[in-house]
């Protein structure tokens, strides 16, 4: 078989150039530790490790999450803590208030230093997570939760739920609105909390519910009916406000009265004897549900009440006994929200573990698929320099040989 020259040029270079090729691959793998390149080196092993790749990156993600979800329970929890502490000196306040001994001017103290815890609730309730969004403010975390008002505060914010992913299956609520920490305080079963008061000597029994035509009117305010000194009439005044809403009207047994968005009839006793209200009677009228910040004013404004008398020393132990029932109430909210970020917290801990488990385990996966195993690399290398050189000499030799040359 005949081969001309230019034949032996032509495959000679395409071996060189296919040897030298493979010899800078090698190189290049070697150079950036990587067996698969380009998703030509291996099809198989690329797609898989972009499954795996993107895998990672999720977990990645997720574990942001997490810390960002933890820094927000945590910022939550702390300020909670010092709820409780707060609710635990307002607590300490009102027993103290209780002392027989204690004059009008002693007990105005005990009323400023619950001013001071009063506002010390609303800086906590008013908390931000660090980086300027309101904890307890719903969805929305740009309005500070609650403003002052007359006998209480108002909520600004909204009934929502935060929640982050904190895994692929899981979401983690974060701190959740005002009105389930700071609200909510079951005082009674029913739309009202009716309650006689100590002093009372008559047998009436009163009753409120919500008017549903007029509910719009609802202040959320507490109310008292009182009854004059003959029994025979009565009148209902805001006690948050100081404003009597209902002047004073002729008693009749069951008779309804409409005031603020509210029905309330006082009823004489089913069994005689005293079955009727008796002079001076009263009842506090108190919506079921309450929050920390009416609790706690309505105590500071009983303390700053005068109570030179028997009566109103009374009215004074009521106020303080409802005032301490309540707060009992609100404290046991608190920790229960507390209970759930600790859950969560928990929880948390352990997608983390979870999630570096997963972590390590993707690292290694793509290792096995994508990385270069040096050992052998390096040999392929020696090789393919040796294999390349041999075939320039050749080539060399090859090139040299000619018919001119045993002419000469």
């Amino acid at each position: 078989m005949r081969i001309s020259t230019s034949t032996i040029y032509e495959t000679a270079g395409s071996r060189i150039s296919d040897l030298q090729s493979s010899l800078n691959k090698t190189q290049q793998q070697i150079a950036a530790g990587r067996r698969v390149l380009t998703p030509a080196d291996d099809p198989i092993a690329s797609a898989r490790a972009l499954v795996i790749s993107q895998s990672d990156s999720l977990n990645t993600q997720l574990a942001t999450n997490r810390q960002a979800a933890k820094n927000n329970l945590s910022a939550s929890e702390s300020v909670l803590g010092n709820v409780t502490d707060t609710l635990h000196n307002i607590k300490t306040l009102i027993v103290e208030a209780g002392n027989g001994t204690y004059s009008d001017t002693e007990r105005g103290f005990i009323a400023q230093q619950l001013q001071g815890n009063l506002d010390q609730l609303f800086g906590q309730a008013n908390s931000t997570d660090g980086t300027g969004n309101y904890l307890f403010s719903g969805f929305n975390t740009t309005t500070a939760p609650y403003t002052k008002k007359a006998g209480g505060a108002t909520y600004n914010g909204d009934l929502g739920q935060r929640f982050i992913q904190a895994d692929t299956s899981r979401q983690i609520p974060l701190s959740g609105p005002g009105t389930e920490i700071f609200e909510n305080i079951r005082t009674s079963p029913g739309q009202f909390n009716v309650q006689p008061n100590p002093s009372n000597s008559g047998k009436a029994a009163a009753a409120a519910s919500i008017n549903v035509a007029t509910s719009a009117n609802l202040t959320g305010n507490n109310y008292e009916v009182a009854f004059d000194n003959l029994g025979t009439s009565f009148t209902v005044t805001n006690k948050t406000t100081g404003t009597v809403v209902v002047p004073l009207t002729p008693y009749v047994s069951g008779a309804t009265i409409t005031f603020d968005g509210i029905d309330l009839s006082v009823t004489d006793a089913a069994v005689p004897p005293s079955a009727v209200p008796a002079p001076g009677d009263k009842f506090s009228v108190q919506p079921g549900n309450q929050n920390i910040f009416e609790t706690v004013t309505d105590i500071i404004n009983a303390l700053n009440t005068p109570a030179s008398n028997g009566a109103a020393k009374k009215d004074l132990t009521a106020a303080l006994n409802q005032g301490n029932s309540n707060v009992d109430k609100s404290l046991n909210n608190v920790l229960t929200v507390r209970a759930q970020l600790g859950t969560s917290l928990k929880e948390i801990d352990d997608l983390d573990s979870e999630g570096d488990a997963k972590g390590v385990a993707f690292k290694q996966d793509l290792s096995s698929l994508l990385d270069l195993d040096y050992a052998q690399a390096i040999t392929q290398l020696n090789q393919q320099q040796v294999t390349l050189q041999a075939a320039q000499q050749s080539f060399v030799k090859t090139s040299s040989l000619s018919l001119f040359d045993y002419i000469r």
